[in-house]
């Protein structure tokens, strides 16, 4: 039986509900020798910033149990060489582009997206609100994350939309009381979908240098571990909200990511699984198919939110 995989995500459409976790992919090129990057939904850029960024210094990863602690400080290339040496592998492949962006305001954002728009080096923008490992910008209030405070999230969110036509997704943080009223704010102030969860914070001690383990001593965890949480934050959100949910957080199979569109998700992101199987967002694809195909389902929509209760 054939399955129709195609969704709109927040006027994005997308050929199957599958992209990739932004920083965990690259630029799409170095997936390429594994497989047809263009199969994707969509292709999920690592962040982009005006200026290049070096990140932090080393060490700035670490494993852990079911996951692993990033503190990488979303180095990057740069818009300039991002639309000269990057845009067009994607583009040739005819992939279709989320831009993850990052600035040091909320003027910056809206330079980011207006500049990809006019360039034709997105598809849809992600706005990255909620990186725990970077101390230049964000800062709302005492060194707090923007995505921490609704009335921020507002106010980047509005810069962003009032400066592209693009759909503009809003990605948000997991360290917050209730993942809810940024939600909320993002959504009112014009987003056109919000992307959850980022990374929770967490660090990690050497016990015989008695040292933190990475330099930046604190950093994002991601990975299976904090599937659960992802889940339930999706859950909460998509009963609340009228735009659609991009869910993301330690998926790594067809069935994690099943559940993810039962919860309410419209589509998914595969993060650090790529790490361990460079091919793991395709089998993710396939494997959704197949789950639909064994289950009697003619289009992956239906899957959206219908956990059974």
């Amino acid at each position: 039986m054939p399955v129709n995989l195609q969704i709109d995500l927040g006027g994005l459409t997308m050929k199957n509900p599958v992209t990739v976790a932004s920083g965990t992919f690259g630029y799409g090129a170095e997936y390429a020798d594994y497989f047809d990057v263009s199969q994707l939904g969509a292709v999920t850029v690592k962040s982009l910033s005006l200026e290049p960024r070096s990140g932090n210094v080393p060490p700035r990863i670490v494993e852990t149990p079911s996951g692993m602690l990033n503190a990488i400080g979303l180095q990057n290339v740069g818009m300039e060489t991002y639309l000269r040496e990057k845009l067009p592998f994607l583009r040739e492949k005819k992939c279709v582009i989320i831009a993850n962006i990052y600035g040091s305001g909320p003027e910056a954002y809206a330079s980011l997206a207006s500049r990809l728009e006019a360039e034709g080096g997105a598809d849809a923008i992600e706005a990255n609100l909620s990186c725990p490992n970077v101390h230049d910008a964000q800062n709302a209030r005492g060194g707090s994350l923007v995505a921490q405070h609704p009335d921020q999230v507002a106010l980047y969110t509005q810069a962003i939309r009032e400066a592209t036509k693009l759909p503009v997704f809003i990605k948000l943080s997991p360290n917050v009381t209730d993942i809810v009223e940024p939600a909320l704010a993002a959504q009112e102030a014009g987003a056109d979908a919000v992307s959850l969860i980022n990374t929770l914070i967490g660090m990690a001690i050497d016990s015989e240098t008695r040292k933190p383990r990475i330099s930046n001593i604190v950093g994002g965890l991601s990975g299976p571990a904090i599937r659960p949480v992802a889940l339930k934050m999706v859950w909460d959100v998509s009963r609340a909200l009228h735009i659609p949910v991009l869910g993301m957080g330690g998926i790594a199979t067809a069935d994690d990511a099943v559940q993810f569109l039962l919860a309410g998700a419209r589509a998914v992101a595969i993060g650090c699984a790529s790490f361990r199987n460079p091919d793991a967002a395709l089998k993710v694809v396939q494997g959704i198919e197949n789950y639909c195909q064994q289950h009697g389902i003619s289009d992956v929509n239906e899957l959206v939110g219908a956990v059974k209760l």
